[in-house]
Order: C-alpha cells, then structure tokens, then sequence
C-alpha cells in the first residue's frame, strides 16, 4: 500500500514538473496546403499565443522541421494542418519528451476557425498536457469532432451583422504591422513586423467600425515608441483602439495608443493618430 501511494505520488509530482517551468521547442507546421502565406500567420499566431502563457520559455524554431532522431529536455512542438476533400480542415497539434508524445485534433469548417481557435486550443492543450502523455505504442491522441469543438446550440445568439461578412478578410495598412486578419466573429488578430500578435475584438454599427486591443499587455504593440518607453509603459497603458469608417474596402479613421511626449515625465501620453486599412482578401 505504502509503495503504491509513494509511486503515485512520484507519479502526480512527475507529471506536474512536466507542465511548469518548462522549456519549448516550436518547430515549422508541416501541411500540404499550397497556400504558404496562410500556414505562416497560423503558425505565427500559434506561436505568439503560446508565448504569453505562464510557466513557458518557448524557443523559435519555426524556420526547422520536428526530428523525431534529435531527443532533447525540452517539449518539442509542432502543428499539422490539413485540408480534408470534403473541405473541411484539420488541425493537430503535437508535444514530444524523451519517448513520451501527446497530441490532439481538432476539425473545423474553414480555415479561419483555426485562427480564432488558437488560444482556447493550445490552453486546453497545455492544460490536458500532463495527464496525457504516454509512452509510444499507447493511445496517445485526443481526437475531438467538429460537433465537440463547436458544442450545443447557445441560446440568444446575436443577430447577424452582414457588414461583418464584408470587412472579414485580410488587410493591411500601418507602416509597421505584417498582416491583419478580421474574422467573422468579431474577432481577429493583428501581427506585427517585430513578430508580436495582437487579439482583437470588432464591432460594427452602421458604417462605424470599432476595433479594440484585447488580452494581455505587450510593449510590441508599440514599435514606434522607443523601446524603453514602451517596456515602461505598456502594462498601465489604455487597450488599443481604432474608430473607422468603412467606404469600400478601406477603412479610414483615427486610432488611439501611446505617442511619444517629451514633456510628460514618462516620455509617453495617450493621443490619437490617423489611420487607414486597406482589405487585402
């Protein structure tokens, strides 16, 4: 009996070492889509999500392919994402230690769903990550449908906003912002060329369009400021946001952040500065 508890106990005290304080290797998403462009800003995403959970040190390696021959200490991780004929998509993410290995998958409608699904998945991933994990051989996936992931029917869903299906897509338009990507939802995202990524939050009225930061701080969200000024910032700083007005496949209007200002004594005050989006796709 003695035995048993103290093997559960290593057991329970393994299995939660495994999560804290550990260090990830993020390699490149392996897919046969032809669409590059679509497969970088999911992993990208993926990656800058994964960031900003706690107890992680996540190391770049999206520029290499997972070897299964090269063990390291360190969680390696990876993403596959597939198109299946019936066109719907599939997206699995895998974790590797040593010999242990978990993954899970998910499908989807369309491809955006994954986008929008990044966060919720990878918390439920890390979260689910220690009790899973299993020695090759074993049942080592956790495979959850479309009807699972997208669960019951909510009551009181919100009326339908077709001017939302008209801004969904991909934009661009500030000097130092990579892509933006609006989904249908009323959400998106936001990728800087410093690598940072920004969820954001997308409510239209009429043809006013209003876009706000969500989530955690981040001084990245700020790469016109200087970097000092920004670390010192950033976390008492309002949400980003942006006020458009939507002519076409332009939104025009103005946004409000930190600017630089060398008479307040923390080099930084709130303003607002002109800005313009420009629908890609």
């Amino acid at each position: 009996m003695i035995r048993r508890l103290i093997a559960a106990a290593i057991y329970v005290l393994t299995s939660w070492a495994w999560v804290f304080a550990e260090t990830i290797d993020f390699y490149a998403t392996v897919s046969t889509s032809t669409d590059a462009g679509m497969i970088k800003m999911s992993t990208d995403i993926l990656y800058t999500q994964l960031q900003t959970m706690d107890g992680y040190t996540v190391i770049d390696r999206r520029n290499e392919n997972y070897n299964p021959v090269n063990k390291s200490q360190n969680i390696s991780f990876y993403t596959e994402i597939q198109e299946e004929s019936s066109g719907s998509w599939t997206c699995t993410l895998n974790a590797f230690k040593g010999e242990a290995a978990f993954s899970s998958t998910k499908e989807y409608d369309s491809y955006y769903k994954i986008l929008m699904d990044a966060k919720a998945s990878l918390e439920n991933f890390m979260l689910n990550l220690s009790g899973n994990i299993v020695i090759p051989g074993q049942e080592s996936s956790e495979t959850v449908s479309r009807e699972n992931e997208d669960g019951p029917a909510r009551p009181n869903v919100r009326k339908h906003n077709p001017i939302m299906d008209t801004i969904a897509g991909t934009w661009e338009g500030e000097e130092l912002t990579d892509k933006i990507l609006i989904l249908r939802g009323g959400r998106g995202f936001i990728i800087f060329k410093n690598g940072a990524t920004m969820n954001i939050s997308v409510s239209v009225e009429g043809s006013d369009v209003t876009i706000k930061q969500k989530g955690k701080p981040n001084a990245s969200f700020y790469p016109s400021l200087p970097r000092q000024d920004a670390l010192k910032n950033a976390a008492s700083a309002s949400p980003i946001e942006w006020n458009f007005k939507l002519e076409g496949k332009t939104l025009t209007g103005i946004k409000k952040t930190l600017v630089s200002d060398k008479k307040s004594s923390t080099g930084v005050s709130e303003g607002n500065v002109n800005a313009t989006w420009t629908k890609v796709h």
